[in-house]
């Protein structure tokens, strides 16, 4: 007991106002899952994950190693499991997040005539069953359906009693599909829905239930079936088929169904508010506790060491920093683990601002002001080295003389009359450092025994590390090599 009450003090201790907005976001979600399912095999599996949960809580407080980290294993895997398992409620959930369908009813609801509704349906189904004309009927709720249905025809009627009969006659070509309601009007007929793979609760029943108590664990639609057979009226919701036994009964459900999702609701206070729904919130509320125990809890400081890429921005275009130059440094991170999970390493770098970089050279601290990418949570510890030093240079514009480099020999018959050069001098980007007194720059050699005659070349030249040209970009120079003929080999 000493040791729960240690453990329940530790917790309040380190706990933070951020990590209770943390949990509350997290709770919240999961509390509008828990409502937007309505399946009893989905409560079952989140109870599952829920003693799941209080068993981890209770390990890590026992000190229980072993079941500790086998339980952080399924935690690690919990969203996936959830994502698999739940795949078909999580879409839905999200199709009526979409709309606001959780937040709709308190909105958007409007008066309709529900108790005509009531009474020409409850007629129209007592006749069809008389009969033993088999009948599907859907009464749209507040979920959307549409992607559920398929084939079927687009119509507008007002809800009656001889068109529903007209559609299920035997005769017609679309009797064996299912009618949906929308509010007091008939808007499509004719349509296939999605079958039920509860065994248990179809039974031996034919298609129509199937379909109908499919279409009810997607939506919260009501689906009534008249069975071909029998005659029997049944009704499917929330996944659940039930049997009506009586035209009272039938009057009953249709009001209740038609009084939840369309009679105006008044003003409820927050009392009652925090009452409804009270399970899925206390659900809610520990498995957003087990997950934050199970990732977010703090845990004990740690230590790493990061290899960061130094940038260096802002560099005046005429400002040259001598090789080798620092390209990295390492930076000491202090945190806990789960802060640590939060960056990502690929996004540190230490930017430097270089603008200040002179002629000769430069000493720059290195603080942690300069590192990018750390988020909060993290400290930065230390930093090596704790200085740059950089030696750097200026370039200067200064005019050099072109030199045509020549190779191998002109043909016997030719002699070199001249070599013109257009033109004589470029801008070239010079260090500080080096005097332009006697420098030139050399042309790529140009090879004399492929001439046969005067030509006009434009040669490149010969890169050098220590001269460079304005924007990287080499000039173009001319150069013409005049022969002439020798006599004595005519």
């Amino acid at each position: 007991m000493t040791r729960v009450i240690i453990y329940i003090n530790d917790f309040l201790q380190k706990i933070k106002p951020v990590d209770i907005i943390d949990m509350a976001f997290i709770a919240s979600f999961i509390y509008f899952i828990l409502i937007g399912v309505r399946r009893t095999r989905v409560r079952f599996i989140f109870a599952g994950i829920v003693f799941v949960g209080l068993v981890y809580i209770a390990a890590r407080i026992l000190g229980l190693y072993l079941t500790s980290i086998a339980l952080q294993a399924f935690f690690a895997v919990f969203m996936v499991v959830m994502v698999i398992i739940f795949q078909d409620e999580l879409r839905h959930l999200f199709e009526r997040l979409a709309i606001l369908g959780i937040f709709r009813n308190r909105t958007t609801k409007k008066n309709i005539p529900f108790n005509s509704c009531v009474e020409v349906l409850s007629s129209a189904l007592a006749a069809l069953s008389r009969k033993r004309t088999g009948a599907l009927l859907v009464i749209k709720g507040n979920d959307p359906i549409e992607r559920y249905l398929e084939a079927g025809k687009e119509v507008d009627a007002l809800l009656g009693h001889e068109i529903l009969e007209g559609i299920f006659h035997p005769e017609t070509p679309t009797h064996d599909g299912a009618v949906i309601i929308a509010e007091e009007r008939i808007v499509k007929f004719g349509c296939h829905l999605p079958l039920s793979t509860n065994i248990q609760e179809v039974g031996r029943s034919g298609t129509r239930h199937a379909a109908g108590v499919g279409l009810s664990e997607r939506t919260d639609a009501l689906c009534l079936i008249v069975s071909e057979e029998t005659g029997a009226i049944s009704a499917a919701e929330n996944g659940r088929l039930t049997h009506i036994n009586e035209l009272a009964q039938l009057k009953d459900r249709l009001r209740n169904f038609y009084l939840r999702r369309f009679a105006p609701q008044k003003r409820t206070g927050f009392l009652n508010i925090l009452a409804a729904h009270s399970l899925e919130k206390v659900i809610a509320i520990l498995l957003a506790i087990g997950l934050w125990f199970a990732f977010a809890h703090p845990g004990e400081i740690v230590r790493r060491y990061f290899t960061v890429p130094i940038e260096y921005r802002n560099l005046a275009t005429d400002i040259v920093i001598k090789e080798p130059k620092l390209k990295e440094a390492t930076v000491t991170l202090s945190g806990t683990e789960q802060k640590f999970n939060l960056l990502n390493p690929k996004n540190f770098k230490l930017s430097l601002d270089a603008s200040q970089i002179k002629d000769g050279e430069n000493k720059i601290a290195l603080s942690s002001d300069l590192i990018k990418g750390v988020t909060g949570g993290v400290s930065i510890m230390d930093i090596e080295p704790d200085q740059v030093v950089l030696n750097a240079y200026k370039l200067r514009v200064v005019s050099v003389a072109v030199s045509v480099s020549v190779e191998g020999n002109l043909p016997a018959s030719l002699s070199l009359k001249e070599i013109k050069i257009v033109p004589r001098q470029v801008e070239v980007l010079l260090p500080s450092t080096i005097s332009k007194e006697g420098l030139f720059i050399n042309t790529e050699p140009i090879n004399l025994s492929m001439i046969n005659e005067t030509v006009s070349l434009k040669p490149n030249f010969i890169s050098s590390d220590d001269i460079r040209f304005k924007d990287n970009k080499l000039p173009e120079i001319t150069v013409t090599i005049e022969v002439e003929k020798i006599k004595d080999a005519q």
